[in-house]
This record gives C-alpha cells, structure tokens and sequence, in this order.
C-alpha cells in the first residue's frame, strides 16, 4: 500500500510538472506573439508618422524616387497650388484596390527603399520590423485629403503583420507670392534717404505710392547676379536676379517724382493699378483666426500693447509681443501666432492697436491685427537658406543653398496696419502691411527681406500642412 501510495504521488507530481511545462511553453508562445504584435502595430504607426513628414518636407522622401505625389498639383479658386482644385476635390482619387501610390515590398526594388538598413525610408526600425506595403488613395470622407494604408511585419519572416489605415487632411495655409507687400511704402513727410526697403529673391509690391532714395542705391534686376546671403550694403553693385519693383502708384527718389530723375531702374513698374493691376495677397482674417485657435496660439491685446493668452484680457496677466514672438535660434519656430484686434473683430482703422518688437529673432508665422513698431533688438542669427529656382523650373536641385546673417525673422510677418522699423533689419520670408512700411528712425534704417520660395506653395517652417483627421485611425490584423 505504501509503495502503491508513492508511485501515485509520482505520477502527479510528474504530470503536474509536464502540464505546467506545457503551459510555460504556451506563455513563452504567446508572449512572443504578442510582443510581435505590437512590434508591427508601432511600427505601422511609426510608418504613418513619417509619411507625415514628408509632405511637410519632401526632400526626406528624395531617395530614388521622385516625390511628385507629395507636391500640390491642383489649382484653388484663389489660383495657387493646392491639394484641392476650385471645387475643393482632392488630388488623390484612387481606391484600396486601385491606389494612386504604392509601394510592396514583395518587389526587391521597393523592399531596398522601404526596409534597407543603410539607406531605407523606416531604417530607424533597426530591424525589429519591416514595412511590407505603403499605399496611399483617395479619402472616403469628403473634404479630406488622402488615406494612408500601411502595413507592417514583425517576427520571423514577418509572421505577425499589422495594417493601419489613417486618413490626412489639408490646412489651408496660405500662399505668399512676393517677399515685400504694403499698401504704401514710405510717406511725403519722409528725409530724402528713407525708406531703404529692398527685397531679395522676389518681388517688391506696393498698392499705392513708394518713396525711395537715390536711383542708384536702388537695386536693379539682373540674370548675372550673384547668388549669395550679401546684403545690398555689402555689394559692390546692388543687384538681384528676381527682384521686379511693382507700383500701383506713383515713385519718388529723394521726394522728387521718377519722371525728374535719369537711369530709373527698368524692373521698377510704377502706375500698375487699374491696368494690368497689381497682386497682392489679401489673407482671411476669419480663416486665419479659426486656424490660430485649433493648432496655433491666439492672443488678444490691449491699448498698452500687451498680449493675453486666449483673447481674456485679465490685469497683470498681458506679455509683451517681443516676449511672445522670440525664438532662441534657428529651429525655434513658434508656429502660428496670431494677434487680434482691440475689440477681437475683423480690422479697421480705428480698432487696432500698437505693439513693439524688440527680440533678437522670431521664427514662424505672425499675423498681427494692430500696428507694428519692429526695432532691431541685437544683430540677429545665421539662417541656412535656399534661393529660388531659375526662372522656368521647378526642381529642388537648381535652388542655391546659401547663408544669411543677421536675420532678425525667419517666416512671415503680416501686419494689418502699419510698420514702422529703425535699424537694419533683415527677414528670410516675408513681410506685408496692409498699410504702410516707414522709416521710423528718418532715414537711418533699412528693411532687407529674402524670399523664401516655399511660401509661393503655403510652406511656412514650423506649420503643419496635413494633419490626422479624428476617428479615422482602423486597425486590421
């Protein structure tokens, strides 16, 4: 009985311990094929991410394949590139079954962009997953702009695989076709040199009449400029290959009309307006303030010039702009500011106040609904830049990469009243007012703007241009 008792005990210890071997060997399995799981659940997101990224900066898409897709190829009702035409369809039409992009993996070709350790699009993946198929179509919901299908593989020959689908829409950012535009540039009242406010790369526009110095210290257009970060101070012969000067009204040198004066620049056009006209860019005030509040920052003001988070006017609670707009460097970009009125309606002559900038640099894109007092605060920062492309094409490798110092702005700055500046002040992007631009300092300042040809398609470093629209995400095994 006893040894009939022990072998009993044996056998279920022996089976106990063969059970919970099995079972240890099912967890391992099933661990393992969880962890992949989620291996190829991030990396998919990870692939939708940067997707993402290359609309809002194509070159990181510039590896063997030419990113035409990712280009704004239809034209708005305003005229400009756009995702969508002037009836607000979307460049991508394609279906799940008929994409309008697709990259498999399953061809040797697209596995080397996709999954290459060395060179590869998700290198960053290490590894750990491979991207399998990439896919990009048409939206199903209207007003959108794409859908994003990836799907990923982790594990042994990728035996676990995971598909994400996402859809993107489109902001409305709009585009900036000249660096300098104002609705007047300089005042009767003026000495004789002020008014120094010069573009480079691009056009200077006025709507009405602009008052210059000297003929000869007007820069003049030519094919055989050099392509550098000088500013007009610095050059022996003040010269741009892109610079066109357009008037709507009249041009004075040196408070005498053009017509008093010999060797008037040929690329300067003045009395454009009624015929053919001059173009300015009118942004929306409404547009511009919806998109401030969803995904930029948006500020009210009051009459001593200090802003308030939100638009709540609250005593000892207001920032100076300078404060608000400064960035530390280069890649400090403050995305989307955007200034209101006094009384937070749309501007008019007698509901905008006056703020004063005074920071060493500020990047990204400010719209100020008052006056502006722009001083220079230090000599500015270094900012990589690109020229725009001869005059016929488009290509990314015809642009000259250059460096300009002592930028005071790198972005936009849209004023809807007037500008004053005193000192040297330099900008790579763009400058308007809706108003006028003066010298404030009576002859001793200079405004000098670079063109950067990325606004001509919205571009603005620091927006987003497409964004994840809510409750689109689905995911299949």
């Amino acid at each position: 009985m006893a040894l009939l008792a022990v072998l009993m005990v044996v056998f279920l210890l022996t089976l106990l311990g063969m059970t919970s071997m099995q079972l240890a060997g099912q967890e391992i399995v099933g661990a393992s094929a969880l962890q992949e799981e989620r291996l190829a659940h991030h990396a998919a997101e990870a692939a939708v991410d940067v997707v993402m990224g290359w609309f809002h900066d194509p070159s990181l898409f510039s590896q063997g394949v030419e990113p035409t897709w990712l280009a704004k190829r239809q034209v708005n009702a305003q005229g400009d590139p756009s995702y969508f035409d002037a009836q607000g369809r979307a460049q991508f039409v394609g279906t799940g079954t008929s994409p309008d992009v697709v990259f498999d993996a399953a061809n040797p070709q697209h596995d080397r962009l996709l999954n290459d350790p060395q060179t590869g699009w998700f290198k960053s993946l290490k590894g750990l997953a491979r991207i399998l198929k990439l896919r990009v179509y048409g939206a199903t919901r209207p007003g959108l702009l794409c859908t994003v299908e990836v799907t990923a593989g982790a594990g042994h020959a990728s035996r676990v695989t995971k598909t994400l689908s996402v859809e993107f829409g489109a902001y409305a950012v709009p585009a900036l076709h000249a660096p300098i535009q104002s609705g007047m540039l300089g005042s009767e009242s003026a000495q004789s040199r002020s008014n120094s406010v010069f573009a480079h790369w691009g056009d200077l526009v006025v709507r009405g009449a602009a008052y210059f110095p000297r003929p000869e210290e007007v820069p003049v257009k030519s094919g055989l400029a050099p392509v550098t970060g000088q500013a007009y101070v610095e050059m022996t012969h003040r010269e741009d290959r892109w610079l066109n000067i357009r008037l709507g009204g009249a041009a004075y040198f040196a408070q005498l009309p053009a017509e008093e004066w010999p060797g008037i620049p040929l690329s300067l056009h003045s009395h454009q307006d009624p015929v053919p006209g001059i173009k300015a860019d009118q942004w929306d005030y409404d547009s511009l303030k919806r998109m401030a509040k969803q995904f930029g920052q948006y500020y009210g003001m009051d009459r001593e010039g200090l802003l308030y988070a939100g638009g709540l006017i609250q005593p000892g609670l207001g920032r100076p702009a300078a404060e608000v707009f400064a960035s530390k460097g280069p890649g400090d970009h403050r995305g989307l500011i955007f200034v209101d009125t006094l009384d937070g309606t749309s501007p008019r002559s007698d509901n905008l106040g006056t703020i004063v900038l005074d920071q060493e640099y500020a990047e990204g894109l400010f719209i100020v609904n008052a006056h502006v007092l722009w001083k220079t605060g230090a000599y500015g920062k270094p900012v990589p830049a690109l020229s725009p492309p001869p005059e016929g094409q488009q290509s990314l490798g015809t642009r000259v990469p250059v460096q300009l110092h002592g930028i005071h702005l790198q972005g936009v700055l849209y004023v809807a009243g007037d500008v004053r500046y005193a000192g040297h002040l330099k900008a790579y992007g763009g400058v308007v007012a809706q108003g006028a631009i003066v010298d404030g300092t009576n002859g001793s300042g200079m405004l000098e703007v670079w063109y950067n040809h990325d606004l001509r398609d919205g571009l603005v470093q620091g927006l987003p241009l497409v964004f994840v629209a809510p409750g689109s995400w689905q995911s299949k095994t």
